[in-house]
């Protein structure tokens, strides 16, 4: 065996090289290795390298609270339906207020409602009172 620093010859089981005293290793006996075999070159695939990115959060506001749906309109009370019915046996005031009340801005929806139905209710009685008028003028001016 021979020193692979100076090439000096070393004794059988040396450690040290005696001519440099650099480090002998110990010589590994050659093993004879298996015949390879052929194998083909295995298939690789090349991807794109992979940005990780950070996940984008996405900031949300938190849904309202639930509240009940409040009327927004005025509800009537008895009392007040009783002064609209009493305002209403006036014959010319009548036909005016429920104009205002059915097509004016302030009145609220219930109060709109009842002023429509009584506007198409006296409508409905204008033209009975005449057709009835007329009938009856019609046979009295028969009998005279």
């Amino acid at each position: 065996m021979f020193c692979e620093k100076c090439g000096s010859k070393l004794p059988e089981n040396a450690k040290f090289c005696a001519g440099c005293g650099a480090k002998a290793e110990l010589a590994q006996p050659i093993a004879s290795q298996p015949q390879a075999q052929y194998t083909p070159p295995a298939t690789t695939y090349q991807t794109s390298p992979v940005q990780e990115s950070s996940p984008q959060v996405r900031a949300y506001a938190p849904a309202p609270a639930y509240s009940p749906a409040q009327s927004q309109s005025e509800i009537l009370s008895v009392k007040q339906y009783m002064v609209m019915l009493l305002l209403l046996c006036i014959p010319i005031v009548n036909f005016i207020l429920l104009l205002m009340w059915s097509f004016g801005s302030s009145a609220g929806p219930s109060k709109k409602n009842f002023a429509r139905a009584m506007l198409i209710f006296t409508v409905i009685m204008v033209v009975l009172w005449f057709v009835v008028g007329g009938v009856f003028m019609g046979a009295l001016s028969q009998l005279l």
